[in-house]
Parts: structure tokens; C-alpha cells; sequence
């Protein structure tokens, strides 16, 4: 067999340039990256083999340079042996001698470039689907989740986008096998039909074959897959949900779960490894047995005189190379097995759709560069207004019909009723001017990894710039957790324009004492998830960035549920005083904040509202023995109790 292993996987040289290289350079997240117009696997792969056009084409011809005249050595060899039986060591021999070397050199080359632009297109095609996934993430978000298991995602990244990448990479190997199996086949012909014949028909007999066994390995694989997924599902779960399972005591539960993913992975594993075991074997052992077939009736020809010594020489060669072929055709296969799963994994990824406004308005979405609106927000489901440049707080018995109002206010579902501001529905909106009019902030604090001032000005400041390699590595060597890298590989100023406005931000959100904790100040690193604060930290960075935002409506959803009374109190007034004049929601039942509030809403549990009035007035009125003020009185004095457990 030729060398298998040099061709499947490009140079260490030759890899290490094509990280380098200036087709690369166009690879940032900042490229266009168009939508596919159509899904499906077939349509998906077309689309990513027409974005990596330029270097597959470039590939292919180098691949098809380097294969044919790996092919056509066989026949100079024959008749450099031939001139010399007849002549002996004459210039004709040594005439064949220095273009076999002109054309090793060229095959030298070719073989260089088709690594070289082969590993581009795989990088590339690998590029593109961790951006349509990210993009995708990006565009849905929780609706992404509901119906597309987090292990499934996870096995798009890490495993999908290399085998589309691989595929695209190795079809000039699979062009280049084909053209200089058309060119030996011509040759054979020209030197001997009836071994040209055998060589030919075998051949493709052989292919057959091992296809054969192809076929379950193709449907084995997909189910390995999918328990792949369904393992990665059950251990982001339990990583997640970790505290809940010892709370609840059930770690053996999850345990035993992931101990039979596990064993179901084993077991479809195994049997991939024995169909892969029986094609190894095969492509060896077919091969091998059809050469010997063809040089034992080469050597009965060349003993009768019907074919010269050169002759056979050339004919093993052609029929030693043409074993290259079939192990790139086979390899293929399996290449093209793996994609196909892999794209119509992306597919089913690509086909969720957005719950509010479109695809594409989601993938476009701009709202810095949207004119906001501004005016009265109602609910035409309850009958609820909000007046405009009032800070209203929302109160109910039950807590998440308070939530999901505010949520409704943000227009993150098209479904259900139908919100207005200043009379004109959401829904007829473009989806940016909603999200640059109404800013909805939840009862989570979600903070990313990244410096403090990318935690904070998620509108206005600058795109983060990818890392060099270089940089990479060296951060990598140096390391010892992953902020030290980012904050490496990423470096910013301490101090930077427009930093005043996240400091007075930091400010009205009593979040000082995060700025000061962090080294090196707005430039600090948060580790993931915003682990490396408490949980009254990030919930006042995710204040200051919701004020950061500057929307005319800002809907706060329980922003101080962490934080201690004094806290709390400093907080509400400072959000008061500085959302003067613009419209603020809160959903809240704490009374140091209800205070703060220009008037209170008491709504009922179909989220109608019964009261509206302050929050002083409200308790008068349950004083007074009013039947309604009474539940608000008890809602309030529920979350006092709450409070005083609550820490900073």
C-alpha cells in the first residue's frame, strides 16, 4: 500500500502554515456569514463546500497533479528497466532518471499545496458551523433549548464541525484518487487489455466489497452518536444541578444514569470498533490478495514472451498504486457517514426557530443603532398601563404571573397577548427598536466571562478582538486558571473613554466594592458565570448593565432579592433618582424598594389589577381594614420575612 498515513493527515509544516496563512486572516467573527437558503444534510453540505470553493478547487488540482504522476512512475520504471536489459546503463536510462527526479519534485510540491489549502478548507468549514451554531444559540436562546438537548449542541462543536471540516478536506484527495485511477486504467489498456480488463473490473469489485461492510458501520456510527449526546446531556445536567442532587439526595440517581449512558456509549462503541476492525482488514487484505492475482498472471505472460520484464514491473506498480485509490474511497465513506450525521444534527439545530420576530431579524439585530420609542406600555391581556416617566412596581401573590407580565413586556413570544407602546403593538415592531426601547433585566444575574467593562457595556463598547496563536499559546503555558488567560491573551487598558459612564453606573448600582476587588479595575477578568462574585455582586453588575442600556423602558425583575436591607434601600433610591423622567418597572414584593416607587400596582393572580397607589397609602389602607390593601399587606410582609434572610 502507498503511504496511507502521509496522505490522511496533513504535515506538521504544512498544518502550521495554513494557521498562518492570509486565506485564514478572512476567518474572524466579524466575516459576513450569509444563512444557508435551504436546510437539510444534502443542502447543508453543498452550502459549506460552495464557502470553502476557492481552496477545495485549489486542493483538488494540486491533489489530482500529485496523484497522476504518483501513478505514471510505474511505466518510466518498466521502461527504464526494459532500456536497460536491452542496452544496458545508456542515456535513455539516464534521460528517464532525471525526469523521474523533475517530476518528484513536482509531485513534492503538490503534495505540500493540497495539505496546505486542504487544511484551510477544513478549517474553514469548521469555522463556519461553530458561527451557524453560535449565531443560532444567539438568535433563540431558551427556545434553542426546549427543543434541542444541550448534549446534542455540545456534540455539534466538538465532534460535527471537525467530521464536516474532514470531509471537505479530504474530497481533493478523493478527485485526485479518481483522475489517476481514469489515467492507469487508460495506461493498462495501452500495455495489455486482457491484465488492463482484470485490473479494471477487479477493481471496483474490490470497492464493492468493502462497501459492503460500510453500509452497518454507516448506521452504527449514528447510533454511537446518539449516545455520544445523551452521555454529554446527562453530565451537563448533573454538573449543573449538582448542589440540587445532594440537596434532594439524589446523587445515586444521577449516578447510576450516567453509569448506564456510559455502558450504552461502551457498547455501540464496540460494535463500531469491530466493523471498523473488519473494513481495516479488508483494505489491506483485498488489495493485497488482487495484486497477487494480477502479478501471477503478469509473470505467465512475461515467461511466454507476451510481455516484457518492464512490463510486469509496471503492471505490479499500477496495481500496487491502485490500492491508494480504494483506501481514499473507503475512507471517504466513512468520511461522508460521519458529515452526513453531523449535518443533519445541524440541520434539526438550524431548523428552530425564534418564539419573537424572525430569523433573520434575530441574526441582524442592532439595537444601539434602532431609534428607541417611547410612551405608555398596555397589557391587553390584564388591562394594565404603565404610565410613561413613572417608576411602577408590580406586586401579586403569585410571584411568576408578576414575572411573566414583565416578560410579555419585552415581546420575547410573538404567542399570547398583545403588548402596545405609545398604541403601537410589539408585534409590528422591527425587533431591534423593541429590544432599544424596552429593556427587560431578570430575576437571574447572568454574567459572562470576559472584563468587567464587556460585562457592563454589552451595547457600547468595542468588540472583543480575537487572540493570535501565538499569544494563545504563550498564555497557555503560563496559565493557572482560565481568566489568566483571557486576561492575557486580551489585555486592556485600566482606563479607557467612556469609562465614566460604567463608573456611575457602578455607582447607582452600589457595586464600588466588585470594581475595587478586581486588580486591575474595569479591565479585571470574571471567571465564568460571574463565579468569583457573590451572589448580591452580580446582581448589581447586572443592574449597572441594565442601566448602561439607557432604554426609555427598563423592566427590572427581583434586582435586589440578594442584597441586605441597607443595601437595598441605598439602591432603590439611587434607581429612582437616576431613571428620572424614563419609564422603570420592577417586580417586587420587597417594601424597601416598593418605597422608592412613584406608585405600586396590586394585581391579582390572572394578573388584573385590583390597587394602585403608593406603597405607603397601600398599607394605610390595610391598616383601615381595606380587604384588598390586606393581601398586598400580606404579599409585603411575606418578603420581609424573605429579606431578613438574604445577605450581600
Amino acid at each position: 500500500m502507498p503511504e496511507s498515513s502521509s496522505r490522511s493527515f496533513p504535515t506538521v509544516p504544512a498544518a502550521l502554515s495554513a494557521l498562518t496563512a492570509r486565506p485564514l486572516q478572512s476567518m474572524t467573527p466579524d466575516a459576513p456569514l450569509p444563512h444557508p437558503p435551504s436546510l437539510g444534510a444534502g443542502a447543508l453540505l453543498r452550502w459549506l463546500l460552495r464557502r470553502a470553493a476557492v481552496p477545495v478547487t485549489l486542493a483538488t488540482l494540486a491533489a489530482c497533479t500529485s496523484n497522476i504522476i504518483q501513478a505514471i512512475v510505474p511505466a518510466f520504471l518498466g521502461q527504464a528497466l526494459d532500456a536497460g536489459i536491452e542496452n544496458g546503463l545508456n542515456g535513455r536510462v539516464w534521460g528517464i532518471g532525471a525526469l523521474l527526479l523533475v517530476l518528484f519534485v513536482v509531485y513534492a510540491i503538490g503534495d505540500t499545496m493540497m495539505s496546505y489549502f486542504g487544511v484551510t478548507a477544513w478549517m474553514r468549514t469548521a469555522f463556519d458551523v461553530d458561527r451557524l451554531v453560535g449565531r443560532q444559540i444567539s438568535a433563540t436562546g431558551k427556545d434553542l433549548s426546549r427543543q434541542v438537548s444541550t448534549g446534542e449542541v455540545a456534540t455539534i462543536i466538538a465532534s460535527d464541525a471537525d467530521y464536516l471540516g474532514k470531509l471537505i478536506e479530504h474530497l481533493p484527495d478523493l478527485l485526485g484518487a479518481a483522475a489517476s485511477f481514469l489515467v492507469v486504467a487508460v495506461l493498462m489498456l495501452r500495455t495489455s487489455v486482457s491484465l488492463g480488463l482484470i485490473v479494471i473490473l477487479g477493481m471496483p469489485l474490490v470497492a464493492a466489497i468493502v462497501t459492503l461492510v460500510i453500509r452497518p458501520l454507516q448506521k452504527r456510527q449514528a447510533v454511537q452518536r446518539e449516545a455520544q449526546s445523551a452521555v454529554t446531556t446527562v453530565t451537563t445536567d448533573t454538573v449543573a444541578g449538582l448542589r440540587i442532587l445532594r440537596g434532594i439526595g439524589g446523587e445515586d440517581v444521577f449516578a447510576r444514569r450516567y453509569r448506564d449512558a456510559s455502558q450504552e456509549l461502551r457498547r455501540r462503541g464496540v460494535e463500531v470498533a469491530s466493523s471498523q476492525a473488519t473494513l481495516m482488514t479488508l483494505q489491506v487484505l483485498l488489495p493485497g490478495l488482487f495484486a497477487a492475482i494480477v502479478v501471477w498472471v503478469a509473470a505467465r505472460m512475461a515467461v511466454a514472451g507476451s510481455l516484457t520484464p518492464g512490463g510486469l514491473i509496471t503492471f505490479y506498480g499500477y496495481t500496487a498504486y491502485l490500492s491508494w485509490p480504494l483506501w481514499v474511497f473507503t475512507n471517504s465513506v466513512q468520511d461522508y457517514t460521519r458529515a452526513v450525521v453531523g449535518a443533519r444534527r445541524l440541520s434539526r439545530l438550524l431548523e428552530v426557530r425564534p418564539a419573537a420576530g424572525s430569523l433573520v431579524e434575530r441574526l441582524d439585530l442592532d439595537p444601539a443603532s434602532a431609534q428607541p420609542v417611547s410612551g405608555d406600555l398596555v397589557d391587553s391581556s390584564s388591562g394594565l398601563r404603565l404610565e410613561e416617566g413613572r417608576m411602577t412596581a408590580l406586586v401579586c401573590p403569585d410571584p411568576q404571573v408578576s414575572a411573566d407580565l414583565a416578560t410579555r413586556l419585552g415581546r420575547f413570544t410573538d404567542a399570547g397577548p398583545t403588548v402596545t407602546l405609545a398604541g403601537r403593538p410589539l408585534t409590528t415592531m422591527p425587533l431591534e427598536q423593541v429590544r432599544a426601547s424596552v429593556v427587560v433585566s431578570g430575576a437571574t444575574a447572568q454574567l459572562f466571562t470576559g472584563t468587567l467593562r464587556e460585562a457592563l457595556d454589552v451595547r457600547g463598547g468595542p468588540d472583543p478582538q480575537p487572540a493570535g496563536l501565538e499569544d494563545l499559546v504563550r498564555a497557555e503555558a503560563e496559565r493557572t486558571t482560565g481568566a489568566d488567560v483571557d486576561q492575557q491573551v486580551r489585555p486592556q487598558e485600566r482606563e479607557a473613554p467612556g469609562d465614566d459612564r460604567l463608573i456611575e453606573a457602578i455607582g447607582i448600582a452600589d457595586a464600588g466594592d466588585v470594581l475595587t476587588s478586581l486588580s486591575e479595575g474595569l479591565a479585571g477578568m470574571i471567571t465564568e458565570k460571574g463565579r468569583s462574585l457573590s451572589g448580591g455582586q452580580r446582581q448589581r453588575v447586572a443592574l449597572a448593565r441594565a442601566l448602561l442600556t439607557e432604554a426609555p423602558t427598563l423592566v427590572l425583575i427581583e434586582p435586589t432579592s440578594a442584597l441586605d436591607s441597607h443595601t437595598e434601600a441605598r439602591v432603590a433610591a439611587q434607581v429612582h433618582r437616576a431613571r428620572a423622567g424614563r419609564t422603570t418597572i420592577v417586580v417586587t414584593a420587597s417594601p424597601l424598594v416598593l418605597e422608592a416607587c412613584d406608585e405600586v400596582v396590586l394585581l391579582d393572580s390572572s394578573g388584573a389589577e385590583l390597587l394602585r397607589s403608593t406603597h405607603r397609602e397601600l398599607m394605610a389602607m390595610a391598616r383601615d381594614g381595606h380587604a384588598q390593601a390586606a393581601d398586598y399587606r400580606a404579599v409585603v410582609s411575606r418578603a420581609i420575612g424573605e429579606d431578613e434572610e438574604a445577605s450581600c
